[in-house]
């Protein structure tokens, strides 16, 4: 069973059962951890059974954000062949290969975090890039990407890949990791007028682009990013910059209606955002700048403890946790 991005009008004429992202988190029981079988070059993959008493199956999540996909052109492409590969006559049964049974088509499989857990993830990771920038010999991350954060039992924001980073103990930037590129969507524009420039500032754009999406509900499009016509949609501090107004929130109207949401903190955020993804580093704002207003929110005065029910674990990344 595939969980593939998008692009229903390529099952038409497979002849398999189309389910819907509730049917696959019912199947898997929300993509818990417990059955996570293993993650591939494209994607993951969880154990599941259809319910009440159907079958065991293994549900296959492609994942955007992977390495490998990004590579790719046209990831669709990729996708489309699999399929015809697993329902071809010749194939489709063979007892060695797994038996195609049907796909999930949706571009979403939505999350539940509300608006507090948000902003609480907005504060913690903040407060890590701030730890890390105010050491004696300040780190600089230089990788921060929503596929790179995980999300524990209490909603607590990990980093959880560090293979750019340098600086303190680290030493400063050597010639090789200057050469390799920030994740698309979240690499600091000014950086690639500048060979070789790299700054906590790079960090400061990165979580911008991270807040921003917290707010918003929006990701990275890696099937638009690369058509010059939908930059702007596809990235989401393009996105936002275009539709940014003084004194406005790019919260997503969801996260309007939800219990916890202020529009006063509404609105603070988006300019924090804003202000995180200027261009010129000297314009955007210090990490402890940013930890110092998000501190100030009114949702932290208001709720005494803004804790987030625990949940289980779950990758923040753009397939199975859309913002």
């Amino acid at each position: 069973m595939l969980k593939l991005p998008g692009q229903q009008h390529m099952m038409e004429s497979s002849n398999l059962v189309v389910f819907t992202s509730d049917d696959l988190k019912s199947f898997t029981e929300t993509f818990h951890e417990k059955n996570l079988i293993g993650t591939t070059q494209f994607g993951r993959l969880f154990r599941g059974r259809i319910q009440p008493q159907g079958p065991d199956v293994t549900v296959k999540i492609w994942d955007e954000q992977s390495s490998c996909i990004s590579l790719v052109s046209d990831e669709y492409l990729m996708v489309k062949e699999e399929v015809k590969f697993l329902t071809h006559p010749t194939m489709n049964g063979h007892p060695n290969l797994v038996k195609l049974i049907g796909v999930c088509c949706e571009k979403e499989v939505r999350d539940d975090l509300n608006w507090i857990q948000r902003v609480n993830i907005m504060l913690q990771l903040a407060s890590l890039i701030e730890y890390l920038h105010t050491q004696d010999k300040p780190y600089m991350i230089l990788n921060i990407s929503g596929s790179h954060i995980l999300l524990d039992w209490d909603c607590k924001p990990k980093l959880c890949d560090f293979g750019l980073i340098s600086g303190g103990t680290m030493g400063e930037i050597n010639t090789l990791k200057k050469q390799i590129p920030m994740p698309i969507g979240y690499a600091d524009p000014f950086s690639a007028t500048r060979v070789g420039y790299r700054q906590t500032s790079s960090d400061v754009f990165s979580f911008g682009v991270i807040l921003l999406g917290l707010i918003s509900r929006r990701v990275l499009d890696l099937e638009k990013v690369n058509r010059p016509e939908f930059v702007i949609d596809s990235l989401v501090h393009c996105w936002a910059r275009n539709e940014y107004r003084p004194n406005c929130s790019l919260a997503h109207k969801s996260l309007v209606e939800d219990w916890g949401y202020n529009s006063e903190d509404g609105t603070t955020i988006t300019e924090i955002g804003i202000r995180c993804t200027e261009f010129f580093p000297k314009n955007r704002p210090t990490m402890k700048g940013v930890v110092e207003r998000l501190k100030s929110l009114l949702v932290f005065q208001r709720v005494g403890d803004t804790r987030p029910n625990k949940r289980e674990k779950k990758f923040l990344v753009d397939h199975a946790m859309i913002m």
